[in-house]
């Protein structure tokens, strides 16, 4: 095994940017899902664009998904959901 050495002060640098740069990331794609889940988009179609359908309602959960309206429309039948539709124009 090879000895143990120090980290150089520029390479420790370049992996704490990198490490932010991850984190940030991360946190963008919760609230991307999150909003997407919010506007009514299903976890099926989330999750269609590369994230499994349990990461997906994770994220949402972690979120602020699902909210009232969102339960609300989950919940109603075909017929109140044309309705709603033929309202809204």
């Amino acid at each position: 095994m090879p000895d143990a050495r120090e980290i150089e002060p520029a390479d420790a640098d370049r992996i704490r940017a990198a490490l932010l740069g991850v984190r940030d990331a991360q946190d963008e794609l919760e609230k991307a899902v999150a909003r997407a889940l919010v506007n009514g988009a299903s976890v099926r179609a989330v999750a269609e664009l590369g994230l499994s359908p349990n990461t997906v309602q994770k994220y949402g959960r972690a979120h602020g998904w699902p909210t009232e309206e969102n339960r609300r429309r989950f919940n109603e039948s075909r017929w109140d959901r044309q309705e709603r539709q033929r309202a809204d124009g």
